[in-house]
């Protein structure tokens, strides 16, 4: 059974060297900082299968727009891939989304060389539009996908390039360390 532990100043720097294990070229520090801190309502946490850390993920919402849940840095050791650990913390965002009232379950990731991600988001039942938002240049020089999934038996709409403050984030991610 998948035990999260949220991220807190206690674990913090265990979640960003879990992270640089699973995403090496990319930061998530000053968003985990940041949700420690309280400065965002984001929420991350360490993914655990008894004593064994297998991973992190994480749900985030936009204010304006709170229909929809976001999975925030979500990623599984490569020793402990391929065995639906994968699908199981997809499962658990999932149900902590439909817990905190949100409707529609989002994702993005990059739209090049990543076919085996969105090959899982899409057996996850997601479905993927290209972003493309002239307001959010960084979407011209890291091409994403959003994945949507309706939470309920409505169906989902599409995102339709509304801004999800990619340029921000990229200059989060991709920030020196401290």
């Amino acid at each position: 059974m998948l035990t999260l532990v949220p991220v807190t100043k206690d674990n913090l720097d265990d979640a960003v060297f879990l992270q640089h294990v699973i995403f090496p070229s990319y930061s998530a520090e000053e968003n985990y900082r940041d949700a420690v801190t309280g400065k965002t309502k984001n929420r991350y946490y360490l993914v655990y299968d008894g004593d064994a850390c297998i991973g992190i993920t994480g749900l985030y919402s936009d204010p304006d727009d709170p229909d929809n849940a976001w999975l925030g840095w979500f990623g599984v050791r490569g020793e402990f891939r391929r065995r639906h650990y994968g699908s199981a913390i997809i499962a658990l965002f999932e149900e902590q989304a439909r817990s905190a009232g949100f409707r529609y379950a989002r994702i993005y990731t990059d739209r090049y060389d990543n076919d085996t991600a969105i090959a899982f988001y899409t057996s996850c039942g997601y479905t993927s539009e290209t972003y493309d938002n002239p307001d959010d240049p960084a979407c011209y020089t890291y091409p994403i996908l959003i994945f949507s999934k309706a939470l309920y038996d409505d169906p989902v709409p599409l995102w339709n390039n509304r801004s999800i403050h990619l340029t921000e984030q990229m200059r989060k991610e991709l920030k020196e360390e401290h």
